[in-house]
């Protein structure tokens, strides 16, 4: 399947390349934005923000479980003195604060996840766009995303100049945001 699909992205290159080298030199660049991604200012930050909120929420679930612990053992001790209507309202209590805690557990999960997406669909909307004024800056007729490339030549590889050229704009966003307040 991979190697069809190759194939049939290599025969419309061809096509579309047979026009672009009639009328000019077609030069082709490549940049990796997972590692643009990964290594840029902004990318780091949104890792260090989501890793501090995971680690409260992980807290936050600690705390949760220890409740349900020591309601636990509470029942335990005491279910030998406790009239059946007072085991079954324990019991019930018990069971509500166990669903409680997982819908937050799974809430938790997905709000982490879903911020993170979030993050990483804004940065790869932002490096997208400033990666097309850094080709025509350099005379690049195509830019590909080095996710797919089998080869490309260090010297076509732009991932550390577009990582500079964000870098540079989001410290300049940055400072710039702080001098209104």
């Amino acid at each position: 399947m991979k190697k069809l699909q190759i194939g049939i992205m290599a025969i419309i290159l061809a096509v579309a390349f047979s026009n672009v080298v009639m009328t000019a030199e077609l030069k082709l660049g490549y940049i990796n934005l997972q590692k643009a991604l990964n290594e840029c200012l902004a990318g780091k930050e949104a890792v260090a923000e989501l890793e501090a909120e995971t680690k409260k929420r992980q807290e936050q679930v600690d705390v949760k479980q220890e409740e349900l612990k020591k309601l636990n053992e509470e029942m335990e001790k005491k279910r030998a003195v406790w009239s059946e209507d007072m085991r079954e309202q324990k019991q019930k209590e018990l069971q509500t604060k166990m669903q409680e805690f997982q819908r937050f557990y799974l809430q938790s999960n997905d709000d982490i996840k879903r911020r993170e997406q979030e993050n990483k669909t804004v940065l790869i909307k932002d490096l997208i766009e400033l990666a097309k004024p850094l080709a025509n800056e350099k005379g690049y007729t195509f830019i590909f995303e080095s996710q797919g490339l089998i080869y490309g030549p260090p010297d076509a590889d732009l991932t550390n100049e577009l990582i500079k050229i964000y870098d540079g704009d989001y410290k300049k966003g940055k400072k710039e945001s702080r001098e209104k307040k």
